[in-house]
């Protein structure tokens, strides 16, 4: 079974649409502040899993929290607020798939106004079940090879789970930040598209919790790096996941 690394998307669309000679990048790397946990196999019972995979076993994986051996955090979010900045809706939809029954992606971030598509890759059916409550809440059924789309207008994070197979979750992040991203497996990120000016990094995850990164300035044509830590003793000042923000 393959799990598809996270994947962000950057709006681009601006205070008139800003072209390369006003606009550069932030990179960085979010870490791990202090000890990584230890994360314990899920219990899956077979029977449950019938079906779910032709070879061998369901992954049992937790990747609730996923640190990178070189301390790195994946599935962070990413975001940068741009005052007078529009948000650009991503013209396809953005695909959350079930595969193996799992959802290939532990933490997915959409922008204010996009589709979102759940997909079936599998050959038996699933449940989709979102727990939103700014956004019309989902519960519906999608048989192996076929899909259901949503529009999510407003922004907040919510769960979704599969209530046939109650080890499948994932969650949603839908963000009215112009500039947004991800984590990728080793904690790195890279934001295009950021007009010049000085801006803070705001960062959240579903277990570790949220947090602003000090002020960094973006020079036009130019690379801003950020280094952010999180977890440990931030993770109990900060709090963990919040539906409405």
């Amino acid at each position: 079974m393959k799990v598809l690394l996270p994947v962000f998307f950057v709006a681009s669309a601006s205070i008139g649409a800003a072209s390369d000679s006003v606009v550069g990048t932030i990179k960085g790397k979010v870490s791990f502040d202090g000890e990584a946990p230890k994360m314990e196999a899920l219990q899956i019972d077979d029977a449950a899993a019938k079906g779910c995979v032709h070879e061998g076993s369901v992954d049992t994986t937790d990747r609730s929290v996923r640190v990178h051996k070189t301390g790195g955090i994946a599935d962070v979010v990413v975001t940068v607020s741009v005052k007078g900045m529009e948000i650009e809706v991503p013209s396809e939809p953005i695909v959350i798939d079930q595969e193996g029954c799992r959802f290939t992606n532990p933490v997915v971030v959409v922008p204010e106004g996009a589709t979102v598509r759940y997909a079936n890759s599998d050959g038996l059916n699933h449940n989709v079940h979102t727990y939103a409550i700014k956004n019309k809440a989902l519960n519906s059924n999608i048989p192996g090879g076929s899909h259901e789309e949503q529009e999510l207008s407003k922004s907040e994070d919510f769960e979704v789970k599969c209530d046939i197979h109650p080890w499948m979750k994932s969650v949603v992040y839908v963000t009215d930040d112009p500039i947004y991203g991800m984590t990728t497996a080793d904690g790195s990120f890279t934001l295009t598209g950021v007009p010049a000016g000085t801006y803070k990094v705001n960062y959240w995850h579903p277990k570790l919790g949220k947090g602003k990164s000090d002020e960094i300035t973006v020079e036009a044509g130019a690379d801003a790096m950020v280094e952010i830590k999180m977890g440990g003793e931030d993770k109990k000042k900060k709090g963990g996941r919040g539906r409405g923000r």
